[in-house]
């Protein structure tokens, strides 16, 4: 499956996206570093997603254009401020913005790219035949992803987070924001509210399963996607692996003294060290965890799909499942 076909959408958000920034120079020591961030490229999925909802209604691409940015603009912003919790020292292959800059103008930058975006998405809103609706999916999408980044950092403090909690956290952190996009899109593109809403269920279901699937390829060998096998392990990420495979240790009466005490040891040091990887990823596969997160992301992927297939078919309808099928073979 060719990139070629999605070619036209990531030029124009990319020209889209340059003239943006040329708006916003001055002070350079504010502007600097949102340049410097964009210049290190990105799949720019999001504003992919905003473009192609917006034809797959029926809509023009040229006028959703606009939120498109703003809607990469707030992917990034999240991306700044994450790398700062997490005291991230790269980001793409480059320094992150804090490192390159400081603290301060890394949060100064994020804060800023909000203002910029809000800016951009009323220039699309305008044309939306209910502008307040593309309002509020934005903002919607803001606070949720803060709710998600919230429960994801308060995780890390707590031994008892349940499977069920861990989709509620991935679904807030990762998929609104792929849900936002589309619902941003279908509204400036004029949808029925119930083709506006099989959008939205299409994309936050594909979130769900991209998160899991990445997940998954953490512990199954994931050298190829610029991570150490393992390495949500070491870091004592609470994934649903993790999670589900605690759930059914602790409630195994006969669980092996060893799989007991990797379990334990996980929460209480808040992840282990490197050479019990394969410990824990052979205690996963004893209790079918693995097997049983690879049938839920082609769960989530098939009712994605069935979502998406309620709007009527068209090249950009098309588009959106040749994206989401990429997306999860992680081919762009």
């Amino acid at each position: 499956m060719s990139t070629a076909l999605l070619a036209p959408y990531l030029a124009d958000v990319e020209g889209a996206l340059h003239s943006a920034l040329n708006e916003f120079t001055e002070p350079a020591w504010l502007y600097d570093p949102v340049q410097y961030l964009f210049e290190g490229g990105g799949k720019r999925i999001r504003p992919i997603l905003t473009l192609l909802a917006c034809e797959s209604v029926g809509g023009d691409r040229s006028v959703a254009l606009p939120a498109a940015v703003a809607v990469e603009l707030l992917h990034n912003f999240t991306l700044v401020h994450d790398d700062i919790m997490d005291s991230s020292d790269k980001r793409r292959g480059r320094d992150t913005v804090h490192v390159r800059w400081n603290q301060n103008a890394a949060i100064l930058a994020g804060d800023v790219m909000m203002g910029m975006a809000m800016r951009l998405l009323m220039r699309s809103a305008h044309h939306a035949p209910r502008p307040l609706d593309v309002i509020d999916a934005f903002s919607t999408g803001l606070i949720e992803v803060c709710d998600g980044q919230a429960l994801d950092l308060a995780f890390m403090e707590r031994d008892d987070v349940t499977p069920e909690e861990y989709f509620t956290m991935i679904e807030k952190k990762t998929a609104r924001l792929l849900e936002m996009s589309v619902a941003i899109g279908a509204n400036v593109g004029g949808a029925t509210n119930g083709r506006v809403q099989a959008l939205r269920d299409f994309a936050r279901l594909i979130g769900i399963a991209f998160q899991m699937q990445d997940d998954i390829l953490d512990i199954t060998g994931s050298e190829a996607f610029g991570k150490s096998p393992g390495g949500d392990i070491v870091e004592g990420k609470r994934t649903w692996l993790m999670l589900e495979c605690a759930r059914r240790v602790r409630e195994d009466l006969n669980a092996q003294e060893v799989h007991t005490t990797l379990v334990a040891s996980f929460f209480a040091n808040n992840g282990l060290a490197r050479e019990h990887v394969n410990a824990v990823i052979s205690m996963m596969d004893t209790y079918g965890v693995t097997a049983d997160a690879t049938a839920l992301v082609e769960k989530f992927t098939n009712d994605a799909f069935a979502h998406l297939h309620l709007v009527p078919q068209n090249p950009a309808r098309d588009l959106l499942e040749v994206l989401a099928k990429m997306l999860m073979a992680r081919s762009v």
